[in-house]
């Protein structure tokens, strides 16, 4: 459902992946060799933290690395999602830095991203863990010219998080057309954040998401 509803909401596309840890912690759930918004339960495979297939019928992305070591090393990451999100993806070609001008990127990503330089696909463990090293604490990564990575604490909570990071790149982009830009202080970007996620704005919006994905889906 999160590899559908990021399709329909225009972040993720026909190469993107989404990941999830199971509740023993020693296996990853992702959606095989096919594209998000096509990703059926029958295409998710079951990997362990080495990157060795343990159930399903596809082969696994060739980026999996990029996923499996964020898991390997900060086990309080529950799920990820690897976007081409398309104006974080412009930002950063025009080298200019996600910062938070309004509540919701203050809620995702904070005073401002992480950015990894180097090009390609992520798609062996020692570029994997480069981006780790880079990402450090952050919840957030852009990878320059490529996408984005995200991680979260439920599939719920990625999944919005990587659509409310893509507004809020949307509106920075704007802004930078109109004028110069006036970030949120950086006092008060943790209080909106307690504020945003202290109550149900997560289940919220992924009870929004899911409802309007039900709805394109009948028309």
């Amino acid at each position: 459902m999160a590899c559908r509803i990021l399709d329909a909401e225009g972040i993720m596309d026909e190469l993107g992946h989404f990941s999830a840890r199971t509740a023993d912690g020693h296996h990853v759930l992702m959606n095989g060799k096919i594209s998000p918004g096509q990703t059926v339960e029958d295409d998710i495979i079951c990997l362990d933290l080495r990157g060795n297939k343990i159930e399903g019928r596809l082969d696994p992305a060739k980026e999996i690395p990029l996923h499996l070591a964020v898991y390997q090393r900060r086990p309080e990451v529950m799920a990820l999602a690897h976007t081409h999100s398309p104006t974080i993806v412009a930002l950063s070609v025009a080298g200019a830095r996600l910062v938070a001008v309004d509540n919701l990127g203050a809620t995702t990503f904070g005073e401002t991203v992480p950015v990894f330089e180097e090009y390609g696909l992520v798609d062996t463990f020692d570029m994997a863990h480069r981006i780790v090293d880079a990402m450090a604490v952050h919840w957030m990564i852009v990878l320059k010219g490529h996408g984005n990575l995200i991680a979260g604490r439920s599939i719920e909570e990625v999944c919005v998080s990587a659509i409310w990071a893509e507004k809020a790149a949307r509106l920075q982009y704007q802004a930078m057309a109109i004028g110069n830009l006036h970030p949120y202080p950086k006092e008060e970007i943790a209080k909106i954040r307690g504020q945003v996620t202290g109550g149900k704005a997560f289940e919220r919006a992924w009870n929004y998401y899911d409802w309007r994905l039900r709805l394109k889906s009948r028309l």
